[in-house]
């Protein structure tokens, strides 16, 4: 697992981040999901199929966040299973997955249901024999969101049915759908990223600035909330958004602010450096001639600068 699936995981995974992901996207900010009320699931799901000739196929998929939650309804407890799956990239084909991801549980939860049954020993008709579900028993419902850390539009399919090739309506009409809930910070509002109450909001609003470099500036110096955004979050903005941050792994907060001005700074520096080596080199000045140059210009010690030196040759 790289840095930024690492980095986006630990932070969805965090209860208070994971509830306001879902009272975002399903109640409109209200709080309606408590963290405290979230209870971890096993992320790894499988399912035994048999071939032709009899012989077993397991799958196995892994989830990147799943958990199941107990919402009050009218006095009464309700319960859903809710997961998350993080993207920093455009998968074509997420909504097979996430229909193979919902799709696993479901079997997962038919699989325990039949299991106690069996335990229990409990009398059943023939029918419920045979399935191993009784006709009472009931599944909790899944509701998986994607949250895409990118800064472009998401360009790929949200339906199953986006998927299919086929001439005859009919037969598609009839071949089952699924609908990817998406969540894009490029077709967000500032409205929308308003009503989280964690910094998920700042760091999906961070992504979509971050491919404009006026929009990130004007971001970084009159939103004041990026002074004091917490590690989890800025790990996350650090990798999804490829910005060469020092975030301190003792430091629960971190201002993304100033260390945005000084990753500009560093990169301004460091490309007048480079622009320094090539135009000498340019110039057929030696080697040796250069380290020394540039060492003096900018302050380097000689490992810096022959770093430099090695880079630009690269």
């Amino acid at each position: 697992m790289g840095k930024t699936d690492t980095a986006t995981r630990e932070y969805i995974n965090d209860s208070q981040i994971f509830a306001d992901v879902f009272n975002y996207y399903a109640f409109g900010g209200r709080k309606v999901v408590e963290p405290s009320k979230l209870e971890e699931l096993d992320t790894s799901a499988l399912l035994t199929v048999f071939g032709k000739d009899g012989d077993e196929e397991t799958i196995q998929r892994y989830r990147d966040a799943l958990k199941i939650a107990t919402l009050m309804a009218d006095e009464n407890a309700a319960y859903v299973i809710f997961g998350i799956e993080a993207q920093t990239h455009i998968d074509y084909g997420m909504p097979i997955r996430t229909f193979l991801y919902d799709g696993l549980q479901y079997d997962s939860q038919a699989r325990k249901i039949k299991s106690a049954h069996i335990e229990s020993g409990d009398e059943h008709s023939r029918d419920e024999f045979v399935s191993g579900l009784y006709k009472s028993d009931k599944i909790l419902p899944v509701v998986t969101v994607v949250i895409y850390f990118g800064a472009k539009p998401w360009d790929g399919a949200t339906r199953l049915s986006d998927l299919y090739e086929c001439k005859y309506k009919e037969l598609v009409d009839l071949a089952p759908d699924y609908n990817m809930h998406l969540i894009e910070p490029a077709r967000m509002t500032d409205e929308d990223f308003e009503k989280f109450s964690t910094s998920m909001g700042k760091v999906l609003k961070f992504m979509k600035n971050s491919a404009d470099k006026s929009g990130m500036q004007e971001l970084m110096e009159n939103d004041d909330a990026y002074k004091s955004i917490d590690r989890k979050a800025a790990r996350v903005l650090k990798e999804c958004a490829n910005i060469s941050l020092d975030i301190d792994s003792n430091e629960e907060v971190v201002d993304m602010c100033k260390a945005w001005s000084d990753a500009r700074e560093d990169a301004a520096r460091t490309a007048s450096i480079l622009s320094a080596v090539d135009t000498a080199r340019r110039y057929s000045i030696s080697e040796d001639k250069i380290l020394a140059d540039i060492i003096e210009q900018f302050d380097l010690t000689e490992d810096e600068a022959r770093g430099y030196m090695l880079k630009k040759s690269a």
